[in-house]
């Protein structure tokens, strides 16, 4: 895969990722960059399309959201589909065991990025300057690595190791339940500053968009196989409505009539003085 060269057609002044606008590849047709608008729009909408609860979109869609742009396959993840434990608990997880700044979870089968808005959740909640949670009956653990970005913008330090089950007990966790001592995900939070980048512009953007990765991507994009892209584009469209008469009712101020016929705009037509309507010809004269 070659370095993309941002384009977005003839005249284009680079100001492409500003737009929002998924970016051509010049030299390597077979790949694209996109920016962070479009992947966010199109990853939310490709939830909801497969199905997962709408509460649960915003906080799954930004964590693919920083996956990619950290280089994990979250979009390849979403193309082969949100299985149906993921569907059933939507990042629902249970609390198995615990201990003094330690947890043991059971994530119900689930992928790893949909329970991982959770698994923040509970290692921000946990008190002391050491919170360690072992996740059980997790899928696609790899991706739970995205949460090692995320400590970054939280002032803490974050460790995702998939391990086996014995790695429990040297990690001061509580004994696992039989349903948990397959492998699991060892999350590890350390309270103390993180390193941070020296660059100012990643500082600045740091806050804003919630990890580093991110970060450099507002200015490079995600470089993005073009195929799985287009294919993950027109599976997000079964998120739409339809067309028909009852959305075009409701797609604006646009005056629409009972068969879907638009009606015209007589808005021109009518002259607003001191709350006052008043109708009015084209050459001046009143009616």
């Amino acid at each position: 895969m070659t370095s993309a060269t941002l384009t977005s057609g003839p005249g284009s002044d680079g100001a492409a990722d500003r737009l929002g606008r998924t970016w051509q590849n010049a030299s390597d047709a077979a790949t694209l960059r996109l920016s962070l608008r479009e992947l966010r729009l199109i990853t939310e909408r490709l939830l909801q399309a497969q199905g997962l609860a709408l509460g649960a979109v915003p906080a799954v869609r930004d964590l693919v959201l920083h996956a990619q742009a950290a280089g994990l396959p979250a979009l390849q993840f979403l193309a082969e589909g949100l299985g149906q434990a993921d569907r059933d608990g939507s990042g629902r997880v249970e609390i198995a065991a615990e201990a003094p700044g330690a947890l043991v979870v059971d994530c119900l089968g689930q992928s790893a990025l949909v329970v991982a808005p959770a698994l923040l959740d509970l290692l921000q909640a946990v008190p002391g300057e050491r919170v360690t949670v072992w996740a059980g009956r997790i899928e696609h653990a790899g991706l739970a690595a995205v949460l090692t970005h995320q400590g970054t913008d939280r002032g803490v330090v974050i460790t995702v190791t998939p391990a086996a089950a014995d790695t429990a007990p040297a990690a001061g966790l509580p004994r696992l339940p039989k349903a948990l001592a397959g492998d699991g995900v060892l999350l590890v939070m350390e309270r103390r500053s993180p390193e941070l980048p020296a660059e100012p512009e990643l500082l600045r953007l740091l806050p804003l968009v919630g990890s580093l990765p991110a970060a450099r991507a507002v200015h490079t994009g995600v470089e993005t196989p073009a195929a799985l892209w287009w294919s993950l584009f027109e599976q997000s469209a079964h998120a739409l409505s339809t067309e028909s008469v009852t959305s075009l009712k409701h797609a604006g101020a646009t005056a629409v009539d009972d068969n879907g016929v638009i009606e015209p705009d007589l808005t021109d037509d009518v002259d607003f003085v001191g709350g006052t309507a008043m109708n009015s010809t084209n050459d001046g004269g009143q009616r």
